[in-house]
């Protein structure tokens, strides 16, 4: 992981016609997302998917929406390169002419050379709507206009403009959140007695084929599942894939303790353009808390998490959790 990075980007735009989501807002951003980027970059739509496209290798959309990797160990499709992180008010479904409405992108290391093709896609989003069609716009979907896109460093508490309304030039985020930072903050969180994982959006963990439900969540599965999407992550994505010893360390994970599961289950669906079917993302949401007797085999991974996501649909926005030690 010590080439491995993430570029966090917040981005803030106001309504311009009425946007309609559903539960689950992440799945209608990344959906909007792909739309924007087949529109302006894919050269060859009649094709089925990416696999049959013979410019996948060069392709920003292939890159970024439907990755391509035969050696993964995971499986043949690698992980995605990026993360949304959708708004969080989870009673809040509609957003009028003049409201605000904010997200967030996270590109992870080589994935930056892709920057470019990320604004553009975001200007493109703006422009051909985001969310259900309703009736209140017309049975279209609703519009937005980007006001600013900024980076940010939660870590090193850095924040710098990259794209500002009434101004042509856009900047290449560079404050990423790098292994050496994380370190230091495993550091300074070393002395925790209990860590507690919030979980911000449905989280969609599998432990032996099957999903785990609240009152099931052991530390052991999710750092199997953590450790799986750095794995995946690291080895797609830097040329210094993740090098640790897997078995060892999710087998010392047994003597985590789990203190408080107040978690519950949400269940949600999201419609795949490129599958062209309905499928299941609900997860658990809420907060587990776990107790160990030393924390420092496993903070940097943990704290890496908040940052990657974990367990599946990460890239629609499932498994965002926000780590807070007690001590």
């Amino acid at each position: 992981m010590q080439q491995f990075s993430a570029h966090r980007m917040c981005v803030r735009a106001q309504v311009i016609t009425p946007v309609s989501l559903n539960e689950h807002k992440g799945s209608a951003i990344r959906g909007a997302l792909f739309h924007s980027l087949r529109n302006r970059f894919c050269t060859l739509r009649d094709r089925r998917s990416c696999s049959d496209c013979p410019l996948w290798e060069g392709c920003p959309v292939c890159s970024l929406v439907s990755t391509i990797a035969p050696d993964n160990r995971l499986g043949h499709n690698a992980a995605r390169p990026y993360t949304v992180q959708p708004p969080l008010e989870e009673t809040r479904l509609f957003y009028r002419p003049g409201d605000t409405l904010s997200f967030g992108l996270t590109l992870f290391s080589d994935a930056l050379r892709l920057f470019p093709y990320l604004t553009m896609a975001l200007q493109g989003m703006a422009e051909q709507g985001l969310g259900r069609k309703c009736a209140e716009n017309g049975w279209r979907r609703g519009t937005f206009e980007l006001h600013n896109v900024w980076a940010e460093n939660p870590l090193s508490n850095q924040r710098e403009p990259i794209l500002q309304k009434g101004h042509p030039s856009v900047h290449t985020p560079d404050i990423p959140i790098t292994h050496q930072q994380i370190l230091a903050q495993a550091e300074r969180m070393a002395q925790a007695s209990d860590l507690t994982l919030e979980l911000l959006t449905p989280t969609r963990l599998t432990h032996r084929k099957r999903l785990v439900k609240p009152g099931s969540v052991t530390f052991r599965i999710v750092l199997a599942r953590l450790l799986d999407r750095l794995q995946s992550l690291s080895a797609s994505q830097c040329d210094t894939p993740l090098e640790l010893d897997y078995g060892q360390l999710v087998r010392s994970a047994e003597t985590v303790k789990t203190v408080a599961d107040r978690t519950r289950w949400v269940e949600l669906a999201s419609y795949s353009t490129r599958q062209r079917r309905t499928t299941p993302i609900g997860g658990l949401v809420g907060a587990i808390t776990f107790c160990a007797h030393d924390w420092r085999p496993y903070l940097p991974w943990l704290l890496w998490g908040q940052y990657t996501h974990i367990g599946k649909d990460a890239v629609k926005g499932n498994g965002w959790y926000r780590l807070t030690p007690t001590a």
